[in-house]
C-alpha cells in the first residue's frame, strides 16, 4: 500500500467520511463571558432530554455535550485520543465511542475499551435553569 493511499484512508475515517456520515454541526446563539460559554437550553432540544448529545463548535473548539441526567450535562472533547476521529454517546450503553477503531470511553472520559488508552478531555459544565455552561 502507498503512502498517499493510507493518508488518504486515515483522513476518510478521521473526518467521518469513511462511514458515509458528514459532521454536521448545528449553529447556536451562545453569550461568551471570559472562558464560559452559556448556551440557552431552547436552541439546543436534543439537549432537554436525559441520553441526550451533541458536538457543537464553541470558541473554535469542537466540543460534545451529553445530558448525563436530569440535573446535569458533560462536556467533553470528542476527538478520539488513539486516531483523532470524532466520537458520539450511545445513550444505550451510558458509552462515549468512536467510530473508527471501537475505543469506547465512559462518562468521566476514560477510555474504557482501546486502543485508546487515554482519556478524553473533559470541560466544566453546568446546568444552570435554562441555560448550559461550559467552561473552556
Amino acid at each position: 500500500m502507498s503512502s498517499s493511499t493510507f493518508g488518504r484512508r486515515d483522513f476518510l475515517l478521521g473526518s467521518g467520511l469513511g462511514l458515509g456520515t458528514l459532521l454536521v454541526l448545528p449553529t447556536v446563539a451562545a453569550s461568551a463571558e471570559g472562558d464560559k460559554v452559556a448556551i440557552p437550553l431552547a436552541k439546543l432540544e436534543v439537549l432537554k432530554t436525559v441520553g441526550g448529545s451533541v458536538v457543537l463548535k464553541l470558541k473554535g473548539k469542537l466540543v460534545l455535550l451529553v445530558r448525563d441526567s436530569a440535573t446535569s450535562v458533560r462536556a467533553f472533547n470528542p476527538i478520539c485520543t488513539h486516531r483523532e476521529c470524532v466520537v458520539a454517546y450511545n445513550p444505550g450503553e451510558k458509552k462515549i465511542k468512536c467510530p473508527c477503531h471501537g475505543s469506547q470511553f465512559d462518562l468521566n472520559g476514560h477510555a474504557v475499551h482501546g486502543p485508546a488508552s487515554r482519556p478524553l478531555a473533559t470541560y466544566a459544565a453546568d446546568l444552570a435553569g435554562e441555560q448550559i455552561i461550559v467552561t473552556l
